[in-house]
């Protein structure tokens, strides 16, 4: 797609956050995006990857709470502040890693909270 295509484009700013944590911390993870009002998000199984604890290799041949997972929410600044401070409070005694960026997406309706602004 050329730059002139964009332009063309209406592109609405928002935040993304990428939380990986233990399969077993998946419904604190999912009742932080919940309360905070992200509208959806996306959370991948068998993560795999290399941390302070060696190689984590994704592993739910019999459970689902083994292994690491990944989820990824896009919502305005203030929602995912909201679950970055909620995390901050899991990570005290929990491990996990979180990444935030600033992503432009088409469809802001996909993203939006019950309190959003977004049109």
């Amino acid at each position: 797609m050329s730059t002139n295509a964009f332009t063309r484009l209406q592109l609405h700013r928002l935040r993304k956050i990428e939380i990986v944590v233990h399969a077993e911390d998946h419904g604190a993870v999912e009742d932080l995006l919940k309360t905070a009002g992200v509208g959806g998000w996306t959370m991948i199984r068998d993560v795999a990857g290399m941390g302070h604890g060696g190689f984590h290799q994704g592993r739910s041949i019999f459970n689902d709470h083994t292994g690491l997972v990944m989820f990824v929410g896009v919502a305005e600044a203030p929602v995912i502040s909201e679950v970055a401070i909620g995390l901050s409070r899991l990570f005290e005694t929990r491990p996990g890693v979180t990444f935030l960026s600033d992503v432009e997406v088409i469809r802001s309706d996909y993203f939006a909270s019950s309190t959003s602004t977004l049109a």
